[in-house]
């Protein structure tokens, strides 16, 4: 790599890590908002909110990562076409094929980004929010402590408390137990403490009242206690093992599937082919749009009132290889003996960018032969 590739690129990574912050944040703040119910309503903290949300940045980058390196390209093409920078690499003898060459280097760089971001962090992250948030929802902490609530835990439990706090802390207990129909009872408090040890969860009653009811006898006694303890490990619904959707899986999971994801009830051969495939599609186009860029750009030859035109047909093509990147997918789980569709949409973009590379060298050699 010589001097004028280090400075090529270094034009180009600049505005690269401007423009996939910018979308990111964007993103992430869109993806983020319908996870602020799930999460509060449990009770949980910011911290916690920040702890989850985070999770979502691989996936994040998944999708933003190619367009903040088209417009990294487009961005720095324009710099140095106003700078007159591009004019005199042009006239000093650089062909747009050996101009090409930097960029191919900064799309190789992003394009082994987004396999590190679809091949391991994004899944990794994904089954570690989806984890996470389902350890929020199912333990007892947050099942418990709903303030003005009437919850049944389990088939023949309800359980009311007046107020609550995120400490365990709770008063106005109300617990009505009729795991026994010939024998209900009642247990009422005026305070309560929720703790978890080794041992297990337990619910201490402070000042309260139990009530015994017996139908034979049609007699109802009444116990007065200063503390009970009552553990409510056992009283709780177990949770169900959670299966892991295609999009938490690995690729090498996706493609030679283990006799537990064949087993769970998410498992379907042509939506894992179809997630493998886009995975290791998705990163090809990352380097193909900023040649497809360089090639809009430079077909055109140099014009003084600027390359308006031709930075909209860049951004077209640009669009229209995003969007067969993901036109391929349905296909692919209708099909997936083709599979090999998925490259369609990158190798089509290598072909346009090489032919408007073509374009502008062949333009300048003639430009050269009219001199």
């Amino acid at each position: 790599m010589n001097r004028l590739d280090r400075y090529f690129l270094m034009q180009l990574l600049g505005p690269l890590g401007f423009f996939a912050l910018a979308l990111v944040g964007i993103l992430w703040l869109a993806q983020a908002m319908p996870l602020i119910d799930r999460v509060i309503e449990n009770g949980q903290s910011a911290g916690v909110f920040l702890e989850i949300t985070s999770l979502l940045i691989p996936r994040v980058v998944q999708v933003v990562l190619p367009v903040a390196g088209f417009a990294a390209t487009l961005y720095a093409l324009n710099k140095l076409y106003g700078e007159s920078e591009l004019i005199v690499m042009m006239s000093a003898g650089h062909s747009p094929w050996r101009l090409a060459r930097p960029v191919a280097m900064f799309g190789l760089i992003v394009m082994a980004m987004m396999f590190s971001v679809t091949l391991y962090l994004a899944p990794k992250s994904a089954t570690q929010m989806n984890q996470r948030l389902r350890d929020i929802e199912t333990q007892i902490t947050s099942t418990i402590l709903r303030e003005g609530q009437f919850l049944h835990l389990g088939d023949r439990l309800t359980l009311y408390v007046r107020d609550a706090s995120r400490d365990g802390e709770m008063a106005g207990v109300f617990l009505n137990d009729t795991r026994n129909p010939d024998v209900p009872v009642t247990y009422s408090a005026e305070r309560a403490l929720f703790v978890s040890d080794s041992e297990g969860a337990r619910v201490v009653l402070i000042s309260g009242l139990i009530q015994r009811y017996e139908p034979q006898g049609r007699a109802l006694s009444s116990v007065f206690f200063d503390r009970l303890s009552l553990d409510i490990d056992k009283l709780m619904p177990e949770a169900l093992p959670r299966n892991r959707r295609p999009y938490e899986l690995f690729v090498g999971e996706l493609l030679y599937p283990n006799a537990e994801i064949r087993d769970s009830d998410t498992y379907k051969p042509a939506i894992m082919i179809a997630e493998a495939m886009d995975r290791l599609a998705q990163p090809l186009s990352a380097l193909v749009l900023p040649l497809i860029a360089l090639g809009a750009i430079l077909a055109g030859g140099f014009r003084r009132g600027g390359f308006a035109g031709r930075v909209v047909l860049a951004v077209g093509l640009g669009v229209v290889l995003q969007s067969g990147v993901s036109a391929m997918r349905p296909n692919i789980e209708a099909n997936p003996s083709l599979f090999a569709i998925a490259a369609l949409p990158a190798l089509a973009g290598v072909l346009v960018s090489f032919a408007l590379l073509y374009v502008a060298a062949r333009s300048k050699r003639l430009k050269r032969g009219a001199a």
